[in-house]
């Protein structure tokens, strides 16, 4: 039986919070902002992902067909399945409180309170003015790197305190 707390754990190792951010002149602002939560596995643990998605009580599970890893199954490559949380309203009404509830550590927990704000910032219609899309593209900004470095910026600490 997998718990809400190995749930945490299993992200804390292979999970995501990210935002996608550029210019989008479909966009009424002419920017997008997405923020989307993911766990990447091997394809063989896909009932693992359903579990996640059961519990989390949304998102969507789909096999990545990565044709240019056709032939690395000599270099023990294998398929991989991916869950995703992509709607801004499926993450704050099932994944931030989720997480808020069973936290995470270490460097997920910051990457996860940096995310936090985005999506609240999302909900709340904070983007639709000039300076909550600059906050917004900040945010999106701020996790990209951290996710890609590790690093947290000065004058980084989030406006909720998720310990």
């Amino acid at each position: 039986m997998i718990t809400p707390d190995n749930i945490a754990g299993l992200v804390v190792g292979e999970g995501c919070f990210y935002a996608e951010s550029a210019a989008d002149p479909k966009y009424r602002s002419g920017w997008r902002v997405r923020p989307g939560f993911c766990i990447e596995m091997r394809a063989d643990d896909r009932a693992v992902l359903e579990e996640v998605r059961r519990q989390i009580g949304c998102g969507a599970i789909y096999e990545l067909d990565f044709g240019r890893y056709r032939g690395y199954s000599h270099k023990n490559w294998h398929p991989h399945a991916k869950y995703r949380v992509s709607s801004v309203r499926d993450l704050g009404q099932y994944v931030l409180p989720f997480f808020r509830e069973h936290p995470l550590f270490g460097r997920k927990r910051v990457a996860f309170a940096i995310f936090h704000d985005l999506v609240e910032l999302l909900l709340e219609g904070q983007h639709a003015t000039h300076d909550g899309l600059e906050r917004a593209r900040e945010l999106a900004s701020r996790l990209s790197s951290h996710n890609a470095r590790g690093v947290e910026t000065a004058g980084s600490a989030s406006r909720r305190d998720l310990a």
